[in-house]
């Protein structure tokens, strides 16, 4: 009987989205690999086979959440929100520190990202927050009350600090509010508050790094060697690879060692330099069937937890996925968010992963399937 209802899960798995995930994992290890190959002696480092083992692993967590079923986590939402942000609390006391700030914390062998895992867990809070909602427009109280699950996690991050994965939950929870609709009167007040606030938040609460990410977007040429180094490289990176791009592992940015961070956050613009143009923009196409993919998904269902839950998985997948790409080509400024699925980081993996299980649960369940 297990059996034959696990097979029938299976056959019932959204493989055009699973499709969609190992292309840009595959995608991600061939950049991976390019950007930490050595041309002078032929070796490459072990970032791109880890990353191709942690997908494996992540792929348990995939299958797992689809069986379990999105309704019976989501139930869970304010125990996992609690036990993530106690996480979120811990790095600040214990994490390791690189590169002035706490965002990874090591049990035993493993070192992980608890700001990462915690995407997952704000997706299935956000599920639960937001369920209870009729077809009516977001007043002030509605408003009001949810957003404070937001602050908790926004300002523990920040304090990493880490404010663009910050942001991302804010982006996240922004989107879905605006999906859900929202009063004019208080997207009106919100614009204002934004303009108001500017100049005090500019003045005290935005760090002095961060200032000059945002002065260095708008001159780069100003501090060539400093802030605005990264800025320049990857557009020269970007820039060089024209229509088609220089070819496969012949990436001169990247292998004589100019851009920064070539296999993280810049991987697109190793992208951009070896496949060109074209290379760019298919893997733009393949993100955007994949947004569209899930929020199709979405608008099939009647029930709020599922509809919700995708939508802030796709939120997440957009806000991410422009942010990085623009910052390479000089559209934003410069903030550390890798790629999803194609920049090298098992914790970011993961999490991706394990989102997107939910959303195949939810594609799984939208017909009221007996895993729940």
């Amino acid at each position: 009987m297990m059996f034959n209802k696990s097979v029938n899960l299976i056959k019932r798995f959204d493989y055009f989205l699973l499709l969609l995930i190992v292309f840009l994992v595959v995608a991600g290890f061939f950049a991976v690999y390019s950007a930490v190959y050595d041309p002078t002696n032929g070796t490459v480092q072990q970032h791109p086979y880890k990353q191709l083992t942690i997908f494996a692993a992540s792929m348990i967590l995939y299958i797992g959440v689809s069986f379990i079923g999105y309704r019976n986590i989501v139930r869970l939402a304010p125990i996992l929100y609690v036990l993530g942000c106690i996480s979120l609390l811990l790095v600040l006391f214990f994490g390791n520190m690189e590169m002035g700030a706490r965002r990874w914390i090591s049990i035993g062998p493993f070192t992980g990202q608890p700001s990462e895992f915690f995407k997952v867990l704000w997706v299935i809070t956000i599920a639960w927050v937001f369920s209870d909602l009729k077809d009516e427009r977001l007043g002030f109280v509605k408003l009001g009350v949810r957003i404070l699950w937001l602050i908790p996690p926004f300002l523990l991050v920040y304090k990493e600090p880490d404010l663009g994965t910050a942001l991302t939950y804010a982006a996240a929870w922004g989107m879905v509010t605006f999906f859900l609709g929202i009063k004019r009167i208080i997207i009106a007040l919100v614009v204002i508050g934004v303009l108001v606030s500017a100049p005090f938040v500019w003045q005290h609460l935005v760090k002095p790094y961060q200032k000059q990410r945002v002065i260095s977007f708008f001159a780069p040429d100003k501090d060539p060697s400093g802030m605005g180094y990264q800025a320049l490289q990857s557009r020269i990176a970007v820039g060089s690879g024209g229509i088609s791009g220089k070819g496969y592992l012949k990436g001169t940015q990247s292998h004589l060692r100019f851009m920064p961070e070539r296999h993280t956050d810049f991987i697109f613009s190793v992208i951009n330099e070896e496949f060109g143009f074209a290379g760019g923009v298919s893997l733009v196409l393949v993100f955007m069937i994949l947004i569209l993919r899930i929020i199709s998904i979405s608008l099939e269902l009647k029930e709020p937890q599922g509809k919700v839950l995708c939508i802030a998985a796709a939120s997440f997948l957009l806000f991410q996925f422009y942010i990085n790409t623009s910052m390479t080509i000089g559209m934003s400024p410069i903030v550390g968010v890798p790629l999803p699925f194609v920049s090298y980081g098992g914790s970011s993996l993961i999490a991706y992963v394990t989102m997107m299980g939910l959303v195949n649960s939810v594609y799984i369940c939208r017909n009221d399937s007996p895993i729940n």
